[in-house]
């Protein structure tokens, strides 16, 4: 036959969409998918327009985008968006393989930060890491794994078979700080993380309650915060 025969039990397609409001008539591709470690590199365009006036498309195009996949354990796929990429965007696999499972990475224009939802609950980032100074690595423990990696601005999940994930913007953004002191000095004469989150409230006119300080550590002083805001705010 003119094909190749393939037996891997690991193959499959990560089928994602936008959930925006926008999603028929806003352009995200070409996309490009690649695989980390590997020179894959699959390059999506978006599907036909799906109206016709006479002569004339319409202009409307679905922003659904299947790629083919190999979720072999430890494998990892990075969606670079010619676009900006969807503020809202839904993820499945479909695999014979339920198990077939792999980590996406996804890098934003913007620092507002990320959540993921799994099967419609939702999932706290991976816990801070000291050695790196930063929240952990996805290690593929669980469908729905995830981080988001402030200033670099990019989403890291872990998607199989067995789960549907959607990524909604969170009303936050992670940033950091580099200060001139010692760690000495930073409690004794700036008064620590509860006056430093006073005084940055004052000059940004917020409330202590929206500013969470999640690591401390030194190089000079490195100071890792977020800005957050309530959704219904």
């Amino acid at each position: 036959m003119n094909g190749y025969l393939c037996y891997s039990d690991k193959m499959g397609i990560l089928l994602f969409e936008s959930l925006d409001g926008d999603s028929w008539d806003r352009s995200m591709q070409p996309i490009y998918v690649e695989r980390e470690g590997t020179d894959m590199a699959n390059k999506l365009n978006s599907f036909m327009d799906h109206q016709w006036d006479g002569f004339y498309t319409s202009q409307k195009r679905q922003s659904r985008f299947p790629a083919v996949i190999q979720g072999n354990k430890g494998s990892v796929y990075t969606l670079n968006f010619t676009g900006s990429p969807a503020k809202n965007m839904r993820f499945a696999v479909k695999s014979m393989e339920k198990l077939t499972g792999f980590t996406v990475t996804i890098f934003y224009p913007s620092a507002e930060s990320r959540q993921v939802f799994a099967n419609g609950e939702y999932v706290e980032y991976n816990q801070w890491d000291l050695d790196i100074n930063q929240y952990g690595n996805v290690t593929q423990q669980f469908c729905g794994e995830n981080r988001y990696v402030g200033v670099r601005n990019y989403l890291e999940f872990y998607i199989t078979g067995e789960c549907e994930i959607v990524v909604r913007p969170r009303n936050a953004i992670q940033t950091m700080v580099r200060m001139e002191f010692t760690m000495e000095e930073f409690y004794s004469e700036i008064g620590g993380p509860t006056r430093f989150v006073d005084r940055l409230c004052g000059v940004l006119g917020i409330h202590a309650s929206e500013v969470k300080i999640v690591s401390v550590y030194e190089g000079s002083l490195i100071i890792n915060y977020e800005l957050m805001v309530p959704d219904d705010s």
